[in-house]
């Protein structure tokens, strides 16, 4: 199969061979056993995950950062093109993006306030900045970070904004006047990813440093430094009960592991490896972890890796939370960002599609080629 996909890179753009890759594609348990969908023509048959719902194309560079509204209504999608656009989870609401422009740089992070009204956004102007979601206006910038912003995230509670920089440090703002809590140095090199605890008491960070840190939200004091990883933290999440935290790596793993302790529950590195390397569609080869993201439930985690299919490919896998058993895994274009959907049905990604490197019909113009945010079956 992997000999076939090159073959076909030749011809065809990226799209167009995830297109017949994905008629290969099933859903599988850990045993390898197809689920077939109910005969009963009483019973709607469920859209195969990774199945494209809408699109976004509201952008003019890479789509960076998204985040669904915990109300369900809008999504917000950051860019490289230093916009915020808030825009309708529902494309038949015919809702008018509105495009936040407060950024001097590209931008890196993104996050709804818990009650859906405001939008903080992190950038490489090494801001963060707090605004109405549908206005734009009511501007809170935040300014402490000596280098990019690479994540933000809104406490559960609404009260505060943690944000991690490329600069190692991770800083709490008050979310109502913009002020700085305090300074957490405890990292090394740049912090990539922070989530709160469910009951916004806690921290988690992850960084280029290797490491994932728990601190007390309150104070900033460091309480625990998870070492599993070998390579980069890209990722980090922490279950919707509190007790575990699933952080996504360079090594190419996904570590589950129980907060209080540090003790390992298990490790994603692949799934069907054996036959995936010999066949595309039966599995999925261990690479390089960017995104891991607990459902709202917390009875799945859903994680986004690559596959090269003539160049590289994003692949989202999604197993039991639990029993790591279970596992869905669709084929996509390269994907850097990823959230679920309130309800836990959808995702939204972000995607890059260009027929660049594909062949001699490379420079011709692909109506689907580009940047943009999209919504797909989970």
């Amino acid at each position: 199969m992997q000999q076939q996909t090159h073959q076909l890179a030749n011809s065809l753009s990226r799209r167009s061979i995830l297109r017949l890759l994905a008629g290969f594609i099933v859903t599988m348990s850990l045993d390898g056993c197809v689920q077939s969908a109910s005969s009963s023509s009483a019973t709607p048959t469920p859209r195969p995950a990774g199945t494209v719902l809408s699109l976004y194309r509201g952008h003019k560079l890479r789509v960076t950062a998204v985040a669904w509204a915990p109300d369900g209504t809008y999504i917000a999608s950051g860019s490289l093109d230093k916009t915020v656009q808030i825009w309708a989870a529902n494309p038949s609401d015919h809702f008018h993006p509105f495009i936040y422009r407060g950024h001097d740089a590209g931008v890196n992070a993104l996050d709804w306030s818990p009650d859906s009204r405001r939008v903080v956004s992190g950038a490489s102007d090494k801001t963060v900045q707090i605004w109405d979601a549908l206005t734009g206006e009511h501007v809170t910038i935040c300014r402490g970070h000596t280098d990019s912003v690479m994540t933000v995230a809104w406490s559960h509670d609404g009260k505060y904004i943690a944000s991690g920089s490329a600069d190692g440090t991770v800083r709490l703002w008050d979310a109502a006047t913009g002020a700085q809590r305090y300074v957490y140095r405890g990292h090394t090199d740049s912090v990539n990813s922070v989530c709160w605890s469910p009951d916004s008491q806690r921290l988690v960070s992850g960084s280029s440093d290797k490491t994932v840190q728990i601190l007390d939200a309150t104070t900033g004091k460091h309480i625990f430094t998870y070492r599993g990883h070998t390579s980069t933290i890209s990722s980090v999440s922490w279950s919707p009960d509190g007790t575990r935290i699933a952080s996504g790596s360079w090594d190419k793993t996904v570590q589950v592991w129980n907060a209080a302790t540090g003790k390992v529950v298990y490790i994603y590195d692949g799934y069907n490896v054996k036959a995936a390397q010999t066949n595309d569609t039966a599995g999925v080869l261990p690479d390089l972890v960017f995104v891991v993201a607990w459902s709202h439930n917390g009875k799945r985690i859903a994680a986004v890796t690559q596959v090269y299919c003539g160049d590289n490919c994003g692949v989202v896998v999604v197993w039991d939370a639990d029993t790591e058993r279970n596992v869905t895994f669709y084929i996509d274009t390269p994907v850097f960002a990823l959230a679920w959907s309130p309800d836990d049905t959808r995702f939204v990604s972000s995607t890059d599609v260009t027929t660049q490197g594909t062949g001699p019909n490379a420079s011709e113009s692909d109506p689907e080629a580009g940047s943009y945010a999209q919504i797909t079956q989970a």
